[in-house]
């Protein structure tokens, strides 16, 4: 049976960075910890950063590419103007972090554990939170292609004047899902869909699918 409990609005904390220091390319190395460290117009393609933790950074007009973040930690951190044609964080833990006005094409963070997420101004080819733990997520203002919550745990994720292409949801485990802020192209695996909440339009919108999926005609 529905609950009539209102939905969830994500639980996303302040991030207050200050007393940074400019720090250059070479602090960013494998399985480091950066503390309180500003990067700005930097471009850090070809690395390799597996297993580096960054706490209380940021991170402005930065160029990503071929950059491997895989198991890394992820704290208390800004991401600003980022340009990304992937951004790899397999297996990553992110806390408290924000990314705003950025281009990425490809946002790995399959299997990974997120908590208290901002993505705003951003526009994003395939988001994969795939298998991810993932709860208090924002997405604001963004242009997604694709985004893959297959598998994923998902609680209290939100969406303001979004742009969704496609949405997979196989498997996914939601809660508190609120996708009446973002306009979806196309749905694939409605079985995931419990624990999202969608407006009457977007019912309207896809009742062709939800009739196909319960093997109903509509006439």
């Amino acid at each position: 049976m529905a609950s009539n409990r209102l939905t969830r609005k994500p639980k996303i904390d302040t991030l207050k960075l200050a007393g940074l220091d400019d720090l250059q390319t070479d602090a960013l190395q494998s399985f480091e910890t950066i503390e309180f460290g500003r990067f700005d117009g930097v471009d850090l393609a070809d690395r390799e950063l597996s297993g580096l933790t960054l706490t209380d950074c940021e991170l402005s007009n930065v160029t990503l590419e071929n950059v491997e973040w895989g198991g890394s930690r992820i704290f208390d951190t800004a991401f600003n103007s980022v340009n990304a044609p992937r951004l790899a964080w397999p297996r990553t833990s992110v806390r408290n972090v924000q990314i705003k006005g950025s281009r990425i094409g490809a946002f790995d963070l399959f299997e990974g554990t997120v908590r208290s997420l901002v993505i705003e101004d951003s526009k994003l080819g395939l988001v994969n939170l795939r298998g991810s733990d993932v709860r208090d997520v924002v997405f604001r203002d963004c242009l997604i292609d694709e985004l893959d919550l297959s598998e994923a745990t998902v609680a209290r994720m939100a969406f303001e004047n979004c742009r969704v292409s496609s949405l997979e949801v196989h498997q996914a485990k939601l809660s508190d899902v609120d996708l009446r802020g973002v306009e979806i192209e196309s749905l694939r695996h409605l079985d995931g869909l419990g624990g999202t909440t969608i407006d009457s339009d977007q019912a309207v919108k896809f009742a062709a699918h939800f009739a196909a999926h319960l093997g109903m005609r509509i006439e």
